[in-house]
């Protein structure tokens, strides 16, 4: 009946379900209504407790972390809502709802609804860091969003004003609070979308949640985030976080917060520009008194306080030279002289008219071929004798061939 091999330990059940429960999208966020009982903090900051209605009970735990942000202080018997996700504890195989958020059934309604939207917008990436732009640092348009003659308008007027006098500030008044708010705030976004600005500024001054409800809503939010130019929130205080705050490209505190986030101070880059004259003029002072005291060092060297001494060594230098040129040329020609001389006394001996001097002749046939030989000639045939001091034309009339030269 059992087989031991397909039997499983009590841990891996419980870690099976784990895995089944945790990993299901649908109880990763989940939002739930129900009573407190048996809520205890401990020391360490977490508290347990369960969430129960008319007929069934679920175990509750919500971590440090959490419990920190809380807005109230729970106690038995309040009718909560809270969002978590479902958590298994394998040793005890146990699940139970971990608590990330609580707030009042009363007040909880709206906190859901608001919650849930921002899961979804958030979901769409419209919080995300990579979409954030960064302020213009010199712009030269601003618009600005805000209550008609509010103090949080005023603010932000005198602030620019003061700070960057050389913006164009371009105001669109808006409902910031009421029912009609979100649309009449969509509305000024709308024709701030037709000017070429280059930062936006969304505010108003502090309220009550209720108070900034229309910068909760989806309309507004999605119409800033995709508003053209970089876009600052500066709705309520550092307590409150509206949806805005959220997606826009930056977010600050107050109006004047904004007016200062939106603009270069004027004087202190007026300070800089005259910090940076003044450095500059004393580097300027110094490289010119550096060249001054260069210049003095080369004047003081010998070609600047007689030129002519430089010329007068080089041309004594060029008179040697020519000097040894000369005596060079000199040696070569004597040598190629004499070799040139030699060479003809050389040629003079292998030159065959030189014997004629010494009294010797050439013969020679009708053809001026060098009679070698008395069998070259017959009787009759005419021959030349070429003499050192002239030619002698003559007629064979008798030939001898003594042999053996004799």
């Amino acid at each position: 009946m059992f087989d031991e091999k397909t039997c499983i330990s009590v841990t891996q059940l419980n870690t099976a379900i784990k895995r089944v429960l945790e990993g299901n999208e649908a109880f990763s966020s989940i939002f739930l209504r129900g009573e407190i009982s048996n809520f205890k903090v401990y020391s360490s900051g977490h508290a347990y407790f369960s969430l129960k209605d008319d007929k069934s009970t679920i175990s509750a735990v919500m971590w440090a972390s959490a419990t920190a942000y809380l807005s109230f202080v729970p106690k038995d018997g309040d009718e909560v809502l809270v969002h978590g996700k479902i958590a298994v504890y394998p040793p005890r195989g146990s699940y139970q709802i971990s608590v990330d958020h609580m707030e009042l059934f009363g007040k909880g309604a709206e906190l859901l609804r608001l919650q849930q939207l921002k899961e979804k917008l958030a979901k769409e990436g419209l919080f995300d860091a990579d979409r954030k732009r960064p302020i213009c640092p010199f712009p030269k348009r601003i618009g600005v969003i805000a209550g008609a003659n509010s103090a949080g308008l005023r603010d932000i007027i005198v602030n620019i004003g003061n700070r960057w006098p050389l913006v164009e500030l371009y105001v669109f008044p808006s409902l910031v609070q009421g029912q009609d708010a979100p649309k009449d705030i969509v509305r000024a976004i709308g024709l701030a979308k037709e000017k070429s600005l280059d930062t936006l500024i969304i505010g108003r001054g502090g309220g009550s949640s209720e108070d900034l409800g229309a910068f909760n809503d989806e309309a507004v939010v999605r119409a800033a985030a995709a508003f053209p130019c970089p876009v600052i929130a500066a709705v309520g205080h550092e307590v409150d976080v509206t949806l805005i705050d959220l997606v826009a490209d930056l977010r600050v505190s107050t109006p004047t917060g904004a007016a200062v986030a939106a603009t270069p101070d004027g004087q202190e880059i007026a300070q800089g520009l005259d910090d940076m004259d003044e450095h500059l003029s004393y580097l300027m002072k110094a490289k010119i008194e550096g060249l001054e005291r260069t210049l003095g060092l080369l004047a003081k060297r010998s070609y600047f306080e007689n030129p002519s001494a430089v010329y007068d060594k080089r041309l004594e230098e060029l008179s040697q030279t020519g000097k040894r040129l000369d005596l060079g040329i000199s040696a070569v020609l004597a040598r190629n002289t004499h070799s040139v001389e030699a060479l003809q006394g050389r040629l003079s001996a292998l030159n065959p008219y030189a014997v004629l001097n010494r009294g010797y002749a050439i013969s020679e046939d009708e053809q001026g071929k060098v009679i070698a030989s008395a069998k070259q000639l017959e009787i009759g045939q005419t021959m030349k004798t070429r003499l050192a001091d002239g030619i002698i034309t003559s007629r064979i009339e008798k030939k001898e061939c003594p042999e053996n030269g004799k």
